[in-house]
C-alpha cells in the first residue's frame, strides 16, 4: 500500500519541478490538454452518429422494409417501400404487434398572418405504437385515430400559435390543392438530434391519399413502412420468407421487371449508416471512425510528447535518483514518485481540456451540422478514466527506467547518464509516430478538401448561377393555370427563361428512369431517365446542341399532347452511346421505344451530358421528351440576369401570392441545391484540418522541448567539434540532419498511408480529382519546414558558440 510518507514528496517534487522548468511544464500540460480535448471532443462525435434513434423505448425491435430491385441484373436495395404491401405484410407476418407507413410530403400550412411551407409525415394512426415519440400535449394512443387530426411539434407550436396548450385547436392546412381545416390533437417533445425522422407534424393518412398511385400501384415507392416485432428471431424469420412473400403477392409483371424481387429487413438503430450506403442520406460510418481514430491518435501525439520530455528531462536527474537512494529511498518509492507525478501533470492538463471541450462543441456542431449536447455525467467520468490512463501510460516507463539506475555508477561517472541505443531507438520511434500521424492526416485534408473543391467547380454540362426553381407548381391549379404563372414570370426584370421540367439539380424534384431500346435492336435495353419538359428547357440550362435541332412549336410532332403516332425525342450523348450509336449524328432519325409501351419516338437531337445528381453516383444517361402544357409534379425553372438574386426571389414571391393566394412560396436556387453535394465532405475536410493542426502543432511543440534539452546536452560535443576544425556551417547541419532525419522517415510513413486510405475514400466518387503526389510532397515538404524553423534557432545558437564557452558551460 502507498503511505502518507511516499506520497507527501510526490507534491514536493511535483511543484519544484514546475517552478524551475516553467517552460517544460507549459508545453507538457498544453499538449494533454489539446489531446484531451480533442480526444473527447471527436469521442462525443462517434458516440453521437453510433447512437441515432437508440433512445427510442425498445428500438432494438423496430425494423423498417427495405426493396429491392434488380437493376441491370444487380440486387439494388432502397429505403422505401411501395405501401401496396402493408396489408400484405401485415397479413401474412402475425408477428408484426404494430406497423405504419410514413409518406413525407409539403404542404402549406395557413395562418391569419402568412402563408408557411412545411413538410409533414402522412402516418398510420399506429404510429406512436410501432415510434414512441414522445408527447408533452395530448393522448398518444387516440392522437392520430380522428381523420382530421395534426400532431405538432413543439417548434411549429409556438410558431403558428405561440404556445404549446393548442390541444383542441384549429389548423388550415393546403396539400395538393386540396384545403382541410385540421385538429390539434398533440404536441411532439423535444427530440435529439440523432434522430433518422424529425418530424415537423404528424397527420393521418386519409381516403384520398390511399386512392392514390402511390398506395395502390406494387411500382411505386411510397415511403418508408416501419413495423414492431416481439424479438430478433421474428427478424430473421421474416427475412428468409422474403423471397417466397414476393413469389405469393407482387403480380408477376412486376418482377419481371426486376422490381421487387426480395425485400430487407433492417433494424432501425442500423438504418443511419446503412442510409449513408443507399445514397439516402451522407452518413458515413468509415468517416466516423476515421474522426473516432483521430481523437485517439491526438491524444497518444500527446502521451508521446510527455514520455519524450520525461524521459528526456530524467536524465537529468539521474543524480537526485542516486542521492535518494544512497539515503535509503527504495526503488518502490521512486516509481510512486514518478507516477504521482506524472498523474499530476495529466490531472492540470484535464481541467483547461474541459474548457477546450466547451469552446470546440460549438464550432463541431457548426461545422458537421451535428445537435451534440455535452453530457457532463458521462464526459466528466470519461475525462477522469482518461486522466489515470493517460497518466500511467506517461508516468510507466520513464518512473521504471529512472527507478534501475545503480547508485555507484551514476555518483562515479563524470559525464551525465543516458539512456543507451534503446532509449535512443525508442524515442525516435515515438517521434516517428507522432509526426507520421500528423502528415498523414495533413494529407489525407488536403485531399478531401480538394474533392470538395472540384465537385463545387466541375463542369456539370449546364450552368447553375442565375438559375432558380420553384418546384410542383401543378399544386397551384391545372396546366392552363400553371401556363399563365410562368407567363407572369417572365415578365419580371431580370428573368430571361422559364420552363417546366422534372429533376431539378441535386436531385431535387420529381425523377423517373425505364428500359429503352432501339426498334432495329430490341435486345440493346439501356436504363434512362426520363423527363418531360417545357418549352425553353435547353435554353434555360444552356445545354448545347452536338446534333440535329431542338423542340419547337413549329413541328408538331415534337409535343408530346398533340396528337398520336410517332412523336419526337431529344436525348444526351450517352443516352446515344448506350442505344448503340456509334456517333451523335447516327442517333438521328432513329427510332427508340419504352420497354413498358408500344409508344415509338423518333430521335430529332443530341445535347450534351448533365450532371444534376452526386459526384458519387454514376451519371445515368437522359432522355427529353416535350409537352407543352406541364404534366403532374412538374416544377418550373427561372433563369435571371444582372439582377440580384434576392430582388428576383422578392418579385417571384409577389406573383407567385397574387396568383396562387392559398400556397406557400418557395424558390430555391441551383447553387443551393448542388451545395449538398460538396458541403458534408468539405465540413469533414474542415474537422480533418483542425485534428491535423492539432497534432502538427503538439509534434511541434514536443521537438521544440526535445531539442532545447538536446542541444543544451551536447555543449561539450559541439565545442570539441569546433576546436578540431568544424565550422559552424558543418556543425549546424550535423545538428539539423539528426533532428529532421526522423520526420523524414515520418513523412514516408504517413504519406504512404494517407495514399492508401484516399484512393479508397475517392473511389467512391463516380466524378474525382487525380490522386496526384503533389498533395504529398507539398504536404511533405511543409511538415520539414515547420520541423525544421522550430529547431533552427537553438541549433543555430550552439552552432555559433565560441568553442572555449562550449567547453566552459560542460
Amino acid at each position: 500500500m502507498t503511505s502518507a510518507a511516499q506520497i507527501s514528496p510526490v507534491f514536493t517534487a511535483f511543484f519544484r519541478q514546475m517552478r524551475h522548468h516553467r517552460l517544460y511544464t507549459a508545453i507538457n500540460i498544453a499538449g494533454l490538454a489539446l489531446g484531451l480535448a480533442t480526444c473527447l471532443t471527436f469521442g462525443l462525435i462517434v458516440r453521437y452518429e453510433f447512437t441515432f434513434d437508440r433512445w427510442l423505448t425498445d428500438a432494438g425491435n423496430i425494423y423498417r422494409l427495405d426493396a429491392v430491385n434488380a437493376s441491370d441484373g444487380k440486387p439494388a436495395e432502397i429505403a422505401d417501400a411501395p405501401f401496396r404491401v402493408y396489408d400484405a405484410l401485415r397479413t401474412a407476418f402475425p408477428e408484426i404487434t404494430h406497423a405504419t407507413r410514413i409518406r413525407p410530403e409539403g404542404i402549406s400550412i395557413i395562418t391569419p398572418d402568412d402563408i408557411h411551407s412545411s413538410n409533414a409525415l402522412y402516418v398510420d394512426p399506429d404510429f406512436f405504437a410501432t415510434l414512441p415519440y414522445p408527447l408533452i400535449r395530448g393522448n398518444a394512443a387516440t392522437a392520430l385515430s380522428a381523420p382530421n387530426s395534426i400532431v405538432l411539434s413543439e417548434e411549429r407550436a409556438q410558431a403558428y400559435f405561440h404556445t404549446v396548450d393548442v390541444v383542441g385547436r384549429r389548423l388550415s392546412v393546403d396539400h395538393d390543392g386540396r384545403k382541410a381545416d385540421l385538429t390539434v390533437t398533440g404536441v411532439l417533445g423535444p427530440v435529439p438530434g440523432n434522430t433518422t425522422l424529425r418530424p415537423d407534424m404528424l397527420i393521418p393518412i386519409d381516403s384520398t391519399m390511399l386512392a392514390s398511385p402511390a398506395f395502390m400501384e406494387w411500382g411505386i415507392e411510397g415511403g418508408y413502412l416501419f413495423f414492431r416485432l416481439r424479438s430478433p428471431s421474428d427478424a430473421r424469420h421474416m427475412q428468409n420468407a422474403m423471397v417466397q412473400f414476393s413469389n405469393d403477392h407482387v403480380p408477376t409483371r412486376v418482377r419481371e421487371k426486376g422490381e421487387l424481387r426480395d425485400w430487407r429487413v433492417r433494424g432501425l438503430p442500423s438504418v443511419h449508416f446503412l442510409d449513408g450506403t443507399l445514397g439516402a442520406s451522407d452518413a458515413s460510418r468509415s468517416g466516423v471512425i476515421m474522426l473516432g481514430l483521430i481523437g485517439v491518435l491526438a491524444l497518444l501525439s500527446a502521451l508521446i510528447n510527455t514520455i519524450n520530455l520525461s524521459t528526456a528531462r530524467g536524465l537529468l536527474r539521474a543524480r537526485e535518483v542516486a542521492m535518494r537512494k544512497t539515503l535509503g529511498a527504495t526503488r518502490s518509492d521512486l516509481i510512486v514518485q514518478f507516477m504521482g507525478e506524472a498523474m499530476l501533470l495529466v490531472l492540470c492538463a484535464a481541467i483547461p481540456a474541459l474548457a477546450l471541450i466547451e469552446i470546440a462543441i460549438p464550432t463541431v456542431n457548426a461545422l458537421g451540422g451535428w445537435d451534440i449536447v455535452i453530457p457532463y455525467s458521462l464526459l466528466l467520468p470519461a475525462l477522469m478514466g482518461l486522466t489515470v490512463i493517460v497518466g500511467l501510460m506517461a508516468g510507466a516507463y520513464p518512473a521504471l527506467w529512472l527507478s534501475s539506475y545503480q547508485p555507484a555508477k551514476v555518483l562515479a561517472a563524470s559525464r551525465m547518464a543516458t539512456m543507451g541505443r534503446l532509449g535512443a531507438i525508442v524515442r525516435l520511434g515515438l517521434v516517428v509516430m507522432q509526426f507520421g500521424f500528423a502528415i498523414g492526416l495533413s494529407a489525407s485534408s488536403m485531399v478531401i478538401l480538394c474533392q470538395s473543391n472540384f465537385v463545387r467547380d466541375m463542369d456539370r454540362g449546364f450552368e447553375s448561377s442565375g438559375l432558380a426553381f420553384i418546384p410542383f407548381i401543378d399544386n397551384v391549379g391545372p396546366a392552363a393555370t400553371q401556363l399563365a404563372l410562368m407567363d407572369a414570370f417572365r415578365s419580371i426584370p431580370g428573368v430571361t427563361t422559364v420552363s417546366s421540367l422534372y429533376t431539378m439539380p441535386g436531385g431535387f424534384g420529381f425523377s423517373a428512369a425505364d428500359y429503352f431500346f432501339p426498334v432495329n435492336a430490341p435486345d440493346r435495353r439501356p436504363h434512362l431517365e426520363w423527363q418531360d419538359v417545357g418549352r425553353d428547357y435547353f435554353r434555360l440550362f444552356r445545354l448545347h446542341l452536338i446534333a440535329g435541332r431542338l423542340f419547337d412549336d413549329a413541328h408538331g410532332e415534337d409535343d408530346q399532347q398533340k396528337g398520336d403516332g410517332t412523336h419526337s425525342v431529344i436525348i444526351d450523348v450517352s443516352s446515344a452511346r448506350a442505344l448503340g450509336y456509334a456517333t451523335p449524328e447516327a442517333a438521328l432519325g432513329q427510332t427508340i421505344r419504352k420497354d413498358t409501351g408500344q409508344t415509338s419516338w423518333q430521335v430529332i437531337g443530341v445535347v450534351n451530358n448533365v450532371r444534376l445528381g452526386s459526384a458519387r453516383w454514376e451519371n445515368v444517361p437522359s432522355i427529353y421528351f416535350y409537352s407543352s402544357k406541364p404534366k403532374h409534379f412538374a416544377s418550373a425553372g427561372i433563369r435571371f440576369e444582372n439582377r440580384p438574386k434576392q430582388d428576383v426571389k422578392t418579385a417571384l414571391q409577389a406573383i407567385w401570392r397574387q396568383r396562387a393566394p392559398g400556397l406557400a412560396f418557395r424558390a430555391l436556387l441551383a447553387t443551393d441545391l448542388l451545395s449538398n453535394d460538396y458541403r458534408d465532405d468539405e465540413q469533414r475536410g474542415e474537422l480533418l484540418a483542425i485534428g491535423a493542426g492539432v497534432a502538427i502543432f503538439i509534434a511541434v511543440m514536443g521537438m521544440y522541448a526535445l531539442a532545447s534539452f538536446t542541444v543544451a546536452r551536447r555543449m561539450l560535443e559541439v565545442g570539441i567539434r569546433k576546436t578540431l576544425g568544424a565550422t559552424t556551417g558543418r556543425v549546424l547541419a550535423l545538428l539539423m540532419g539528426q533532428f529532421l532525419r526522423p520526420v523524414v522517415g515520418a513523412g514516408l510513413i504517413g504519406c504512404a498511408l494517407a495514399w492508401m486510405a484516399m484512393r479508397n475514400w475517392l473511389s467512391g466518387f463516380e466524378a474525382r480529382i487525380t490522386l496526384s503526389p503533389l498533395y504529398f510532397a507539398s504536404v511533405f515538404v511543409a511538415a520539414l519546414l515547420v520541423a525544421a524553423l522550430t529547431v533552427l534557432f537553438q541549433t543555430l545558437r550552439v552552432a555559433r558558440a565560441e568553442p572555449a564557452r562550449a567547453l566552459r558551460a560542460e
